[in-house]
């Protein structure tokens, strides 16, 4: 989920914002200032995901992933190991 709040309000609010991003696992505020866009805080979940999202060489392994798995191209955990 989304929140926007001005600067001043963060500044007046930071640990329970924090707090409520490290708790919900998910979200990001977007810091106003002047009524713009100025910064995001965001949870290191959303963090990690974005920039895994970002990352196009391990976003096309994964994808290569999923299309071995639905057409049974797979290796067994015992043939990894030997």
């Amino acid at each position: 989920m989304t929140k926007v709040a001005s600067v001043s309000y963060v500044r007046a609010h930071l640990p329970e914002m924090v707090a409520s991003l490290r708790k919900k696992k998910r979200g990001r505020v977007i810091i106003t200032r002047n009524g713009a866009a100025s910064a995001v805080l965001l949870s290191p979940e959303e963090l990690e995901t974005l920039e895994i999202l970002a990352d196009k060489k391990l976003m096309l392994s994964l994808l290569k992933a999923e299309e071995d798995e639905r057409a049974q191209r797979l290796v067994k955990h015992e043939d990894i190991f030997k």
